[in-house]
C-alpha cells in the first residue's frame, strides 16, 4: 500500500472507527454526555480496559471530548465533539441498513423489535434517547 493510502476517505474512516466498540460507544453518547462506569454500564461484555483504549483513541480521532473534573473522586464524563455529532445521521443509516440485514439473513422477528421499542436489553439500553 502506497504512503498516500491515509488520504483516502475509506481508509480514514475505517481506520477512525476500527474497533469493535466504537460505534457502540459513539451510538451511546449521541444524545447524552456519560461517565466513564455508565458506559462501562451500558456494555456490560467489554472490559474496562478496552472502554478506556477505546475512547481514547476516539478523542485522539477528535470524536470524542473527554472533560476532567478537578474533585475527590476523581469524575470524568465523555461526550461527543462536533465532528462527533456529524457522525450520527451515518449511524441512523447505519441501523437502517441493520434492520433491512437482519430482515433479510436472520429468523429474528425485527418488526417485534421495532414495534415494541427494541425490547432486548441490548438494543433498548443503547437506542434510549433519556
Amino acid at each position: 500500500m502506497d504512503n498516500s493510502s491515509h488520504l483516502c476517505p475509506v481508509n480514514v474512516t475505517q481506520n477512525v472507527l476500527m474497533g469493535k466498540w466504537k460505534l457502540s460507544i459513539l451510538w451511546i453518547l449521541h444524545n447524552k454526555t456519560r461517565r466513564f462506569n455508565e458506559l462501562q454500564r451500558l456494555m456490560p461484555s467489554i472490559s474496562r480496559g478496552v472502554l478506556t483504549q477505546q475512547l481514547r483513541e476516539l478523542e485522539h480521532d477528535g470524536l470524542v471530548n473527554r472533560k476532567v473534573y478537578r474533585e475527590v473522586p476523581p469524575k470524568v464524563e465523555y461526550s461527543l465533539t462536533e465532528i462527533g455529532v456529524s457522525f450520527i445521521p451515518v449511524m441512523s443509516q447505519i441501523m437502517e441498513w441493520g434492520v433491512g440485514y437482519i430482515k433479510k439473513t436472520s429468523s429474528c422477528d425485527i418488526d417485534v423489535c421495532l414495534k415494541n421499542d427494541f425490547p432486548c436489553n441490548k438494543c433498548h439500553e443503547m437506542l434510549k434517547t433519556d
